[in-house]
Order: structure tokens, then sequence, then C-alpha cells
């Protein structure tokens, strides 16, 4: 099951039938072509699979201003095959960005930032399960 995708910016595995794995990459300064390479990859991923999606962000990271200026998940589609986003910031400033970014630009599906990984993947798993009994 562990499909992995490298693109310059990001890491892309799918651990589990609903569950994908975004990872960072230390050392990568984060720019909208780079987010887009990465929502291009989801999108040819996602016909026929719906899954939660886990951010995973190194704590010293670097980012094009540009990055938080644009709704990067606007009509990609991507709504339709992602059940939830959690993303684990890594540092407290990634926590605010990324929670401001969200704030600007809320998507329709659940979303939520997080300090660290373990938290984030305890609110995909009752976000799942949420989602199951619905």
């Amino acid at each position: 099951m562990n499909m992995l995708i490298e693109t310059r910016l990001a890491t892309l595995e799918q651990v589990s039938p609903d569950l994908m794995e975004v990872r960072f990459k230390p050392d990568q300064k984060i720019d909208v072509h780079g987010i887009d390479e990465i929502l291009q990859e989801r999108q040819r991923m996602c016909p026929g699979r719906s899954t939660a999606i886990l951010g995973i962000f190194p704590p010293e990271v670097d980012f094009d201003l540009d990055v938080m200026t644009k709704d990067h998940y606007l009509g990609r589609g991507l709504e339709n095959c992602t059940k939830a986003l959690a993303i684990a910031a890594g540092s407290t400033l990634n926590e605010r960005m990324a929670g401001l970014f969200f704030a600007y630009f809320p998507q329709q599906f659940n979303t939520s930032v997080f300090l660290m990984d373990t938290d984030a993947r305890t609110w995909l798993t009752t976000q799942l399960a949420e989602r199951s009994m619905s």
C-alpha cells in the first residue's frame, strides 16, 4: 500500500488506504510552484480514492510570501478526495502561519493545525471515525 512520490518540496506517501502523509523536506524554500507540484500529484492520485492528509513541516522552513496569498486548492477538485487535512507545523511560527492561511482560505473539508504530528494524527483518527459513522 505504501506508494511513495517525490517532489521538489515534499515526499507524498500513501501510508494506509485512509491516510496520505506529505512530508516537507528540510532546507527547501516553499514556493507556489512547489505547492502546485504537490497538489498536481494529489490530483493524479485522486480518482477513486478519498483519504485524510497529514502535512508534516520541518521546524525550520523558509517560504515565499506568495504562498500565503493564494488558495492553492481552489478549482482543483481535491475536496472530492480529501476527507480531512491536518498540519503538523513543527514550530510555533509555522503553526501560526498555517492557521492564518486556513483562516483566509477555508476549505470544503475539515482542516486543523497542530504543533506536533502526534496531535495531528489523533485529530485525523477522530475525523475518520466521525466520517465512517455518518
